[in-house]
């Protein structure tokens, strides 16, 4: 299926194409994605998650990060659900309960407003120097990726991102990383903001607990938020809990009489 631009979290500002091709997996799909998934490497699984998108249409090298975030969680949706939404089972972190929350793409994912100006990048200062920062697209990203993918010397993806941000990493790359890394008192601030702008665009979840959601005294009912982009999901168990097989979809043969 092809998603336009104006729906991604940049709302497509910039994009010298109109829409980008996301498509459900297939069983074969959904079986070689987890063959090849790295488990226990978060550098390695995102540029998996990535590359399984360029995979379908190379202009996510062309996507902002931003949009590519979004669009590594709606491939899963999609793949889950043929209507858009999706049944997620998520622990209550005060009493553990498991909470079946239903998550539509049209109610509940939200995006914060991105402003054209914010889009055109700004001038900082981190550590007494001065910087121009960039909106990332994926294959600007990588070339600040390969380098802790190949050195580990930084594992927070986070963080990496956040260096991302930062243009002239080429020339200056020593530079950035100390000033981001080393940051104190109103650079953290800084580069919390930056952070917010650029890269955590998705607004979280609300989750209400049946065990411990309501307040008895007052009946008022408060729930916990969840990041929407770590709602990852096992794909045959969620598509099992979100397409119940139907009684007509086999039909057993009728043992012979005498």
């Amino acid at each position: 299926m092809n998603i336009p631009v104006q729906q991604l979290p940049s709302g497509g500002y910039g994009y010298g194409f109109s829409d980008i091709k996301v498509s459900p997996m297939s069983f074969l799909q959904i079986t070689q994605y987890l063959e090849g998934l790295p488990e226990d490497d978060k550098l390695e699984k995102y540029l998996y998650e990535i590359n399984n998108l360029i995979s379908e249409d190379k202009r996510i090298l062309d996507c902002y990060l931003m949009d590519v975030d979004f669009l590594i969680f709606f491939k899963k949706l999609i793949t889950i659900s043929g209507d858009s939404t999706v049944v997620v089972k998520i622990p209550c972190p005060k009493c553990g309960k498991i909470v079946d929350k239903k998550i539509s793409l049209d109610h509940d994912i939200h995006f914060r407003q991105i402003d054209q100006s914010v889009m055109e990048g700004s001038f900082i200062e981190l550590g007494g120097n001065k910087y121009e920062t960039i909106v990332p697209t994926v294959k600007s990203f990588f070339k600040v990726f390969e380098k802790y993918l190949k050195y580990r010397k930084i594992e927070d993806l986070d963080i990496i991102k956040t260096i991302a941000l930062v243009k002239d990493f080429d020339i200056k790359g020593n530079q950035i990383e100390d000033d981001i890394l080393g940051a104190t008192h109103g650079d953290i601030t800084l580069i919390k903001a930056l952070q917010e702008l650029y890269t955590n665009r998705l607004e979280p979840v609300e989750v209400i607990c049946p065990n411990c959601g309501t307040n008895e005294e007052t009946g008022e009912r408060s729930g916990f938020m969840v990041d929407v982009t770590s709602l990852t999901m096992d794909f045959f168990r969620d598509i099992r809990i979100n397409c119940p097989i139907d009684g007509t979809k086999i039909v057993f043969k009728q043992a012979r009489q005498g």
